[in-house]
Formats: C-alpha cells, structure tokens, sequence
C-alpha cells in the first residue's frame, strides 16, 4: 500500500487541497485505487481545488482528491456536521460529482447549537472590544467541549429519531441556554428567533437523515483495505497545533501534524511506501487573530494578486499577511517529521503561490527533502516535481 500525507506547514490556506488533488491524479493514471483520509478537525476546513477542465469546489466535508476520483474516509478524530454535508454534496451534485464517503462510527457530530454558541461568543467579542478570537464559526472547539454527553455517530439510527430529537432538546437546555443567560441581551435578541425555532432540530434532523443515507458507517481496517494508495489530507496547518503553546490560545483544538496518520498507520501494518509532504505558500498568511510573526501589509508580498476563497467574514476578518521564515519552516517540519522516520517515510516539500511572490530556499534547506514540489498556478497541472539525487547533494554543498 502507497501512502501520501499532506500537511500544512504553516497557519493554513497553503495548498493542501492542490497537492492532495495532485496525488490522488498521479494514483489514478496509475490505475491505483485512492482514498483520501480526513484524519484532524471537521468542516472548518476550505480546500480549493480547480480542475485542469476549469472546475473549481472548496473542499470541505470530503477529500480533495474528490474530482480524481478518489473516495473519501472520515477517521475517528474528524468532526462531523451533517448541515455542511448535505450543503456540500448538493453542490458537487451540481457539478456532475457523486462521492463516495465512508464514516467511522466514532467521529463526533456537530450541532446547530454548537455552531450558534461559537458565533455568538465571537460576536460579543467583536462588539465588546473590537477583537476576534479568530473563530470560523463551525463550532469545532464546542462540540469538543460539550463532553458531558457522548454524541458521536453510532448513537444515531434510523429507528431513534424521536430519542434524537429529545436528545437534542437536552443539548440545547442544557449546554445552549445556560450560556446564553450570561450574555449581553443586546446579542441574545438578535439569535433569539434562530434559538427558539421549533423548525432548527426538525431541519438538522433531515441533515441527518440525509448524510448517513448517503455515506456508508464504515471501520478502519474494512474500508482502507479496498485500496492501495491512501492520500491523508490535514486540516489547518502546523502553527495552529492544539500543542502548540507559544501560540496559545488562537489555536484548533486538534493535531494538525503527522500524529494523527501515524496512528492510523501503525494499526494498518504492510504499508510499503510513505511520503510525508509539507505545504507552503511562498509567504505566510493566517486568518483571524493571534500572534503572526514577520506580519505585513498585502502590498509587500503582491498589491496584484486576488485569493477568491479567502474572503472577508465576520468571524475571522481580513486574511493576513506575513514574510516566510527560512529557519522557522524547516524547524518546525522536520521536528513534526521526525516520529514518521521510524517507519522508513520519505520527506518532502511542496512550495505553491510561486506566481505571487518569489522565495528562493537557500541550498541548505532544500537538502531536508527527499523530494521538493512547485506550482505557479492553480491545477494539478502546475504542479512540478524535483528529486533529490546525489548530483544535487554534490552541488549543493558547493554552493
């Protein structure tokens, strides 16, 4: 078995979602049969990929390797959101696209009531004293929270809709409304039409209804043992590390790093070759608040360039922007490297936004990577591929 693991190298948006289309292509011209395994966070993650056809789709709910062809399995410690599935698969739907998804019994689910507890936290940030935690509005760091009761995907059935529905209205009692009687009336006017509508369980209930009708509850060994390449497509990047402390707190509350894979990998056994490749805009951007070292204004980087995913939105603003640290970079990826080197795993890097900004990596990082990727465009098609070979090792010590 052939694994690929894509990782953020960064804070983010940079390109994870074309080097996971790039490898799920490369696997099918092979006549391999991939999967892409969504192994960190849940919905918050936007992966745009646009096909060499013109197609374009920001990948959310399922893998990015979708258009390839590649089916998509969400692990354990993915956080479902049964609102964002259906929205999502109606607009591949569109797009001529039917995925296949697999589902683990244990993933966590996402709530409406998660989801309005964390855009109401953020906006009395905002309107309080102006600032944002940096939130994306999905409720991720609540439904983890909201460990009181254990609300995962094998509690549901198609035979226990009106326990759901009870068990719901306990969420919201319980969880939702305690919060709400502390926060300012002035907020609480605005959602309380949203909170008190008797039709918010009765439409997420058919969200329900139609993702597990559409996807197959599915254990790890039974699903991947159907394929022979299996792509692990991260979610955020490895700044926003729940580790992470120096940061702290503008962080996820998952591992965005290797982890997560290697957990997974290691109760698969037989996998005969692994490459981990570490992905990076030729500069830095983070969206929301926190801490972003070597910070700048657009105009340094490119006044030209135009990102139409990254628009403003009234939870995280304004995307940011910020000069690429060299030593940072190589820091940070080769300690999150290093437990995949006991598995024999091959490194790379895979350097995106060439046509923004120019970033020469100096000769000394370069001979990190076994392997080091380029693209100057948008497709898979831009993506380029230089290996390491002993003639380079040769020069570059000469440099």
């Amino acid at each position: 078995m052939v694994i690929k693991v894509v990782e953020g190298a960064n804070w983010g948006d940079e390109g994870k979602g074309l080097m996971t289309d790039y490898f799920c292509h490369q696997s099918s011209v092979k006549g391999e049969k991939c999967l892409v395994v969504l192994h960190n966070g849940g919905a918050q993650r936007g992966h745009t990929v646009v096909t060499p056809r013109g197609e374009h789709h920001v990948f959310h709910h399922f893998g990015s390797g979708t258009f390839a062809g590649a089916d998509t399995y969400l692990s354990e410690d993915f956080i479902l959101n049964p609102m964002a599935f259906r929205q999502e698969w109606e607009e591949l739907e569109n797009l001529d696209v039917s995925p296949k998804v697999y589902i683990n019994p244990y993933c966590k689910v996402t709530t409406p009531f998660d989801m309005i507890l964390n855009q109401m936290k953020e906006e009395v940030r905002f309107k309080s004293s102006n600032s944002r935690h940096g939130s994306c509005g999905m409720g991720i760091y609540e439904t983890l929270k909201r460990n009181y009761c254990s609300f995962n995907a094998k509690g549901w059935s198609k035979n226990t809709w009106e326990l759901n529905r009870t068990y719901l209205k306990r969420i919201k009692d319980d969880y939702l409304l305690k919060f709400v009687d502390n926060m300012p009336k002035y907020i609480v006017d605005e959602w309380a039409d949203i909170i008190s509508s008797e039709m918010l369980i009765e439409n997420y209930i058919s969200d329900m209804e139609f993702m597990f009708s559409h996807s197959v509850f599915s254990k790890e060994r039974e699903v991947v043992r159907r394929y022979n390449c299996l792509v692990f497509e991260g979610g955020q990047g490895l700044l926003l590390d729940q580790n992470n402390i120096e940061y702290y707190p503008h962080l996820t509350p998952s591992n965005t790093g290797i982890t997560n894979p290697l957990k997974i990998i290691d109760r698969l056994g037989g996998v005969s070759e692994i490459e981990v490749c570490y992905v990076t805009r030729t500069y830095l951007t983070r969206h929301g608040a926190g801490r972003l070292d070597g910070e700048c204004d657009k105009t340094e980087i490119n006044p030209d360039m135009k990102d139409l995913t990254n628009v403003p939105n009234p939870h995280q603003g304004t995307l940011r922007y910020a000069k690429l640290n060299e030593k940072s970079l190589e820091e940070r990826i080769l300690k999150d490297f290093e437990p995949a080197r006991e598995y024999g795993a091959k490194l790379s890097l895979a350097v995106t936004h060439m046509n923004e900004y120019d970033c020469e990596f100096s000769s000394r990082v370069k001979e990190n990577f076994d392997s080091i990727y380029f693209s100057d465009g948008e497709t898979r098609e831009s993506v380029r591929k230089s290996i390491r070979t002993p003639e380079n090792d040769k020069n570059a010590k000469n440099d």
